[in-house]
């Protein structure tokens, strides 16, 4: 697993993906838009361009289920400078980013640096300038003063040149007020522009401090994970021991208690045996009693059946005989009923003879 710094950001996001989509549809080397590796070209069975790299557990390793790839990488960073701004180091021992700043920051006293430069070449030649016009001036004057001791004729003119040559001079002063002026303000400017830079190399030396401090910090977590190691070390071993001499506690109860067991279950299936035994005589005892019983009252209920079975017959002979009686009866109805149909039966016939 790579352990570097984020790559240079170059551009926005969506600017670096389309130029390496356009440069992989054009078939032409083109890099990932996070960490600039070369991509392999698009296979000719054709397929979607992806501008990143593609995933590999074995580089930036695994975050949960999930493997670290350059495009999860490179919107997470997009998402940082889009709420923190593009100068915020994204780890508080960002140093790289913060080499950046200062780098950025020392580029931004440049165009002062120039600015002092230029200001520091305008004030030296308005100088030369302001001495070359007083001298100048003086060489006028000198030519008046000698043209007024040679003709007091010209006075008048020599005196108008001399007043001109006085405004001149004037002017020479005024413009030497103005460049002194400049030069004071240009001072100003590089002392700001030292203090700035002062500033800048305080907040250096305090980023060399913090990391100073973090690399300490790192090697004390170190020395506490070693010694925590060790601790752990010897306390794998104290628990391996314990946990021997637990196991041997543990067979020796066992074969102690297998004993016991043993004792008790031998005790336990004698009584048992026993009480078997007993229980079995009982029920021995009890089915005899039980069967000497049904045998006596099965005698009885033959007796009971036999003794009925004779009072029934006793009880059905009357009444066969009177039912005897009752069809014989029955019979002699039935023929003298037979009788008087066919007499009715005769006379009915006879009666329509003697109507005729």
């Amino acid at each position: 697993m790579e352990a570097m710094g984020p790559p240079i950001r170059r551009g926005s996001r969506e600017e670096r993906r389309e130029a390496t989509v356009r440069a992989l549809a054009a078939g032409d080397e083109a890099g990932c838009a996070y960490c600039g590796r070369p991509l392999p070209p698009i296979p000719r069975q054709g397929g979607r361009p992806t501008p990143y790299c593609p995933a590999d557990p074995e580089r930036y390793g695994r975050w949960g289920a999930k493997v670290i790839t350059c495009a999860m990488l490179d919107e997470q960073r997009e998402i940082w400078v889009t709420v923190y701004g593009p100068d915020q180091p994204m780890t508080q021992l960002d140093t790289r980013a913060l080499d950046e700043q200062l780098g950025s920051a020392l580029s931004a006293l440049d165009p002062l640096h120039a600015e002092l430069s230029a200001l520091r070449t305008h004030v030296t030649d308005q100088t030369a300038a302001a001495l070359e016009a007083r001298e100048e001036a003086e060489a006028a004057r000198d030519e008046a003063l000698e043209q007024v001791r040679v003709a007091n004729a010209e006075r008048a003119h020599a005196v108008t040149d001399a007043e001109e040559a006085r405004a001149a001079e004037a002017a020479a002063r005024k413009q030497s007020e103005v460049d002194r002026e400049e030069r004071d303000a240009a001072l100003a400017s590089a002392v700001a522009a030292r203090k700035a830079q002062e500033t800048a190399l305080a907040v250096r030396d305090e980023a060399e401090n913090n990391r100073q401090r973090a690399l300490e910090q790192a090697a004390a977590a170190h020395d506490r994970v070693t010694a925590l190691q060790r601790e752990i070390s010897a306390l794998r071993a104290t628990a391996v021991e314990d946990l021997e001499q637990a196991r041997r506690t543990a067979a020796e109860a066992q074969q102690e208690l297998r004993a016991s067991l043993t004792v008790e279950h031998e005790s336990r299936m004698r009584e048992q045996e026993q009480r078997l035994r007993e229980q079995a005589a009982e029920a021995d005892k009890r089915v005899r009693g039980v069967q000497l019983a049904a045998d006596q009252r099965v005698a009885e209920s033959a007796a009971q059946v036999s003794q009925a079975t004779k009072a029934y017959a006793e009880t059905l002979a009357p009444l066969h005989a009177e039912l005897a009686e009752l069809r014989a009866r029955l019979s002699a109805r039935q023929a003298e009923l037979d009788e008087m149909r066919r007499l009715r039966e005769a006379e009915e016939a006879e009666q329509p003879d003697e109507i005729e």
